[in-house]
């Protein structure tokens, strides 16, 4: 439970991140991180969450004090959600120790309704912090079939709303795109008020993937991107970005930093 630099196509979320869940409930039928952990630790149960307890607190400050003056964006987080439903609290004391050692962070969660109850210290880090959800379903049937122990996408995108209305960078991560129809959709919805996206694809699910035309989905965003004026406001990820075939992309929308804090 420290600072780290993430590895892969990790990094092209954030240089630097930072897990104090591990585990996590909810219960997304996709998620990638059994089988990442798997490989290094075969005892790893993923719907067993474990808490952030005192002395792992005390390391984090450490870590915290130890990356002060870095001057480069934290994210929480890849093994768990911060406010995942057993958090209680911990997410809390977390950020109030990133923001007095003047840390930038990212927050990624599926409960951003949650996190609203922290609004008081995410806003007491200024344009240091911005809030991002994972938006996949346009409707509550397939969120609740795919990803059952999340927020539903309409609560994930109000609380959105609500951060950006408080003065809050606000931010969307596209992947997986599991309906491409459906992503699309959610684009145009946060288009108005969202800061930036971050789009990628599915991977290594049962070969849903083989059966999407990505070329014609990358088309689609960056369409779309352009007509409501989220031009250079947009990060293709570097797997979906293999399928473009002439659709004209800046230096900024490939650049995995351009968005960074």
């Amino acid at each position: 439970m420290e600072i780290y630099k993430p590895e892969g196509r990790a990094l092209e979320y954030s240089p630097l991140a930072l897990n104090y869940f591990v585990g996590c409930n909810g219960k997304c039928l996709y998620c990638y991180v059994p089988d990442t952990m798997g490989r290094y630790r075969p005892s790893y149960q993923h719907s067993q969450v474990v808490n952030p307890n005192q002395a792992d607190l005390k390391r984090i400050e450490k870590s915290a004090k130890k990356h002060q003056g870095c001057d480069k964006q934290i994210l929480l987080s890849f093994t768990g959600d911060p406010y995942c439903s057993v958090e209680n609290g911990e997410t809390r004391i977390i950020l109030e120790i990133l923001n007095h050692y003047n840390h930038k962070v990212a927050i990624l969660t599926k409960n951003p309704d949650k996190a609203l109850r922290d609004l008081d210290v995410i806003q007491k880090f200024g344009d240091r912090i911005k809030i991002g959800s994972t938006l996949t379903f346009d409707n509550d049937v397939d969120s609740k079939k795919w990803e059952a122990g999340t927020s539903l996408p309409q609560v994930r995108i109000d609380a959105l709303k609500e951060f950006s209305a408080n003065g809050i960078k606000t931010w969307a991560s596209f992947e997986p795109v599991i309906i491409p129809e459906q992503s699309i959709n959610l684009l145009i919805k946060v288009s108005g008020f969202i800061n930036h996206v971050r789009i990628g694809k599915i991977n290594n699910y049962k070969g849903l993937a083989k059966q999407i035309d990505w070329t014609q989905f990358i088309d689609d965003v960056v369409q779309i991107a352009r007509a409501t004026g989220m031009d250079d406001r947009i990060y293709i990820k570097k797997d979906l970005l293999k399928f473009n075939n002439g659709t004209y992309l800046s230096e900024n929308e490939i650049n995995q930093n351009w968005l960074n804090l």
